[in-house]
Parts: C-alpha cells; sequence; structure tokens
C-alpha cells in the first residue's frame, strides 16, 4: 500500500462537469507580433518586443519614437524646402565652342532715313501730278521729319502736324521710307564684304529689314521673306563660326559719301550698328560708326539654359517661358519669344491702343490693324513719351517718376543667349591724294570658347529622396528593405486578423 503526501494529492474536482477553456486557434496576435520584431533590421524594434522586462521595453520603445519623430519631423522641413522651387543659376562650362551657336546677326542702319538724291523722284511718284507750292513743302517737310525719325522720337512729328495734311492723307508712310531709304550698293564698297576669310557680294551677304531704327540691312537674320528665304536653299544659313580674332570674321566697308544726304543737314553722315540674335527683332544696343574710322568689335556669347525639371513650375514663378509654353498677350505674331521681341510686340500694342493703328515700319507688323498715316502724326507726337519709356512691374509703388510710359510683362526665354561686346575705333589713314570717305568694321568673335550657364531646381525629388534616407538610415537605421520588411509583417498580421474574424463571423 503506498502512501502520498498531501502535496500530491490533486484536489477533488467539484461536482458536476468540468469546464475547460477553449484553446486558442494557432498562435495569439501577440505573439506573432513579438516573433515578427524580434529579429527587425529597423534598430530598436528588437529591444522593444525582445527584452524580458517591462520597463527595459518602454524604454526602448520611447527611444525608438523618439527618433522616428525627429526623423520624420527633419523631412517635413525637407520636404517645405523642395516646395519652395529656389532656382539657382551655375556656371555649366567655360570652355562650350563658339560652333554650338549662331553667328550673331549685325545690323547696319543709317543715321539718316532718306537719300536726298532720290526725294524729286519720290516727290513726282507719290504726289499727284503738278502739285502746289504748298503740298510739295508739305511733302518736303515730311522727308526731313522722316530723315531722323526712329520709334523713340516720334516728338518730331508734333511740327508735322501744325500744317495742312488732310490732302496728304493717302500716303503709305512704310513705301515712303522705303523708297527713299539707301539701297546696299549706295552703302556697301563693291567686294568689300568678307565672312569667314571667304569673299562675297555685299548685296547678297545683308538683306533689308525693318527694325525700331527703321530700315536697315541685316546679315545672318532670320527676321525678314528674305533671310527666311535663304535658310530654305541653303541649308547652312544661318552662319556659324568655329574661329575667333580679328580678320575671321564679319567685315565690310561703307562709302560715306556726303552727296547723299542735305547740305544743312542736321546730323552728319554716319551708321548704328546693331548686334542681336539671328531671330531677334531689334535691340535697344547701338554702336555709332563714324566716317574715316575703323572699328573692331569683339563679341563674347554666353548661353543660359534652364533645367527641364523645371517645366512644371508656372512661367510666373519661374520667371521665364520655353519655346513650347503659351505666352499671353503674344500669339499674333510669327516672331519666336524672347524678352526683346516680347518688347517690341507689346510696344506696337501700345501704339494701336492709343492711336489705333500700326507701324509696320518700325515694328512687327499686326494684322488687320492700319497702317499709321500722316494723319496720325499728331497722335504719335502728343504721346511720344509713352512709346519711349517702357515701365517694369509695380515700379510706379516705390519710383516717384512723371513719364507716362507703358507697362510690358515680358519674362525673359528660358533657353538664350546674350552677347556683350567691346568696341574699338582707330582712325583710318588713307593714301595720298585719295578722296575716299569710308567707315570700315569688323564683328568677330572675342574667344573661341564661350560660358554655359544653367538654371535648375535647388531642390530636386533626387535629393529629396536622398535626404529622406540618409536621415532615417541617422536615426532609426532603416533602409529600403525596412520599410518593405515593415510592410509585409503588417500585411501578414493584417491577413490573420481577418481570418479571425471571419472565423468567428461563420461561428456565430
Amino acid at each position: 500500500m503506498l502512501l502520498y503526501t498531501r502535496e500530491l494529492v490533486a484536489p477533488r474536482p467539484k461536482r458536476g462537469l468540468l469546464r475547460f477553456r477553449n484553446k486558442p486557434h494557432g498562435i495569439s496576435f501577440k505573439d506573432r507580433l513579438r516573433s515578427a520584431f524580434a529579429h527587425s533590421s529597423i534598430h530598436g524594434m528588437q529591444h522593444v518586443f525582445g527584452e524580458r522586462r517591462l520597463w527595459q521595453r518602454c524604454l526602448w520603445l520611447i527611444i525608438t519614437l523618439g527618433a522616428g519623430i525627429t526623423g520624420f519631423s527633419l523631412y517635413s522641413v525637407l520636404r517645405h524646402r523642395h516646395s519652395e522651387q529656389i532656382l539657382v543659376s551655375l556656371i555649366d562650362t567655360t570652355q562650350l565652342p563658339v560652333y554650338h551657336i549662331d553667328f550673331p546677326a549685325v545690323a547696319i542702319c543709317p543715321w539718316s532715313h532718306v537719300n536726298w538724291q532720290r526725294a524729286p523722284a519720290a516727290l513726282s511718284r507719290f504726289l499727284p501730278a503738278n502739285p502746289s507750292a504748298e503740298l510739295r513743302e508739305t511733302f518736303r517737310q515730311l522727308l526731313v521729319v522722316l530723315e531722323l525719325i526712329t520709334f523713340s522720337n516720334f516728338n518730331r512729328a508734333k511740327d508735322l502736324a501744325k500744317r495742312n495734311l488732310t490732302s496728304l492723307g493717302f500716303l503709305r508712310m512704310g513705301k515712303i521710307m522705303n523708297f527713299v531709304a539707301y539701297r546696299c550698293d549706295e552703302l556697301f564698297v563693291a567686294n568689300s564684304c568678307v565672312f569667314d576669310e571667304t569673299p562675297y557680294d555685299c548685296c547678297k551677304l545683308f538683306v533689308p529689314e525693318q527694325t525700331e531704327k527703321g530700315h536697315c540691312w541685316v546679315f545672318n537674320s532670320l527676321i525678314s521673306e528674305h533671310s527666311r528665304k535663304k535658310q530654305i536653299t541653303n541649308k547652312f544659313y544661318p552662319h556659324k563660326l568655329s574661329t575667333a580674332g580679328e580678320e575671321s570674321g564679319l567685315k565690310f566697308t561703307i562709302n560715306a559719301s556726303y552727296p547723299l544726304i542735305k547740305a544743312d543737314a542736321e546730323m552728319p553722315f554716319g551708321m548704328n550698328l546693331m548686334i542681336k540674335e539671328p531671330r531677334q527683332w531689334s535691340n535697344q544696343m547701338t554702336y555709332h560708326l563714324y566716317p574715316d574710322t575703323e572699328n573692331f568689335v569683339a563679341v563674347h556669347p554666353m548661353v543660359t539654359e534652364t533645367s527641364p525639371s523645371t517645366y512644371k513650375m508656372s512661367p510666373s514663378k519661374r520667371r521665364c517661358y520655353f519655346d513650347n509654353e503659351k505666352k499671353p498677350n503674344f500669339q499674333d505674331t510669327l516672331l519666336p519669344y524672347n524678352r526683346e521681341n516680347c518688347l517690341v510686340v507689346c510696344l506696337h500694342q501700345v501704339v494701336m491702343r492709343t492711336c489705333n493703328c500700326s507701324t509696320p515700319a518700325f515694328l512687327p507688323p499686326i494684322k488687320g490693324i492700319r497702317e499709321c498715316g500722316i494723319l496720325d502724326a499728331k497722335c504719335l507726337g502728343n504721346n511720344a513719351d509713352i512709346f519711349s519709356y517702357v515701365k517694369m512691374g509695380d515700379q510706379d509703388m516705390y519710383i516717384n517718376d512723371s513719364r507716362r510710359g507703358h507697362l510690358c510683362n515680358c519674362p525673359d526665354n528660358c533657353n538664350s543667349r546674350q552677347y556683350t561686346m567691346s568696341l574699338n575705333v582707330r582712325k583710318l589713314d588713307y593714301p595720298k591724294n585719295s578722296t575716299d570717305t569710308l567707315i570700315k568694321a569688323q564683328i568677330y568673335y572675342g574667344q573661341r570658347v564661350m560660358t554655359k550657364i544653367i538654371t535648375k531646381l535647388k531642390h530636386t525629388n533626387l535629393d529629396l529622396l536622398a535626404n529622406f534616407g540618409g536621415i532615417i538610415s541617422l536615426y532609426i537605421g532603416a533602409s529600403v528593405m525596412s520599410f518593405i520588411e515593415l510592410a509585409i509583417v503588417l500585411g501578414k498580421l493584417m491577413w490573420v486578423l481577418i481570418k479571425e474574424w471571419l472565423t468567428l463571423k461563420n461561428r456565430v
């Protein structure tokens, strides 16, 4: 007979059936969570679920949450910097060869727009037969005004408006100005034009073109119909140049013959030299070429490009337009967009709104708008201060300026080029007994290479991703694989919860 101690004797169950708790199906949710994060690659998580003591797990939980909150707070700062979309301009290279761009367009514009030897022919061509002496004098005064007029000095038209102009209201100013303007063979000395060390006929190298300075002769342009025809027939037009220095670019000689101007002329014979882009209508910056001088103009181009990553920005914030973007108030012209073209189009719209006419002799023509005639001289003269002064932005809020001017909103084009020029002049030495009066000029690149500046976003999406990865790695030691692992773990736990919920629902 075996005797058992009291400790080894199991207590008697109560009367009736014994009740047993239902054994849970599989592993509990808490055990799954602990098992999933016990070997996590996110630093600290294995301590949160792996330590035995509660206070240790709480300490590691606080440390992990603090590091995570700090990391994502810094990420929010980076996100804010990225959303500001700050642009920076950097020098991409200073050694870009000049043959990557077209040689600039060179415009030659006489100071005097009237060849007075052609004045009698103009009188008989544009006036009716047997004009009166008063009509002939009025026409002569018209030629005097047209002789020195440019778009920036319509003030001279006020004097003309004092006369009786009703009998000349039928005249077309553009036709008269083109008829009395200097011809190519009247300006250039024969066989004096050379480009890239190759001689050319000057009248085939230069084409007539209208600018803000009036009727000019332009080399390497793409504005006028004549130049666009040259591009169709010559695949190397507009010309490029790969060399630099004197004797390498464009050379020409102008015959400064004084008999072509009036004996009592207000201004001596001279030329305006304008350097611009081939697709640019005009340029405010000009140089004066005087008789008996040889002029050396060194051109230093600079290319500016904007990164395509800025395309999603609004033009108002980017402050420039790409070529394929729609430009407000610049749709009624065939000119490509750049700041200078935008200014002249805006100026022409100001003339149209002020005097209800257009001036195609100086500015790009506007379809459907009549050309300003001699009867509009009063309106043009009285509002010359509006046409000659461009206001920018909200300058009236900060500058007390009595001039009326006009307002033009013309941002830069995102991909452009600028030219800086240096002019050296020396007096011509003629042979003995020479009666010539000449103007010589050379336009060439100052260097074979140029500077390229690129404008881009200071903080791109790639920078944001890289900085986010650095911060998260620094504070919580996480990587892409860590977030994939976290997503898989949460997905598995969510699937277990769904299965248990469906099981309980089916039992009910």
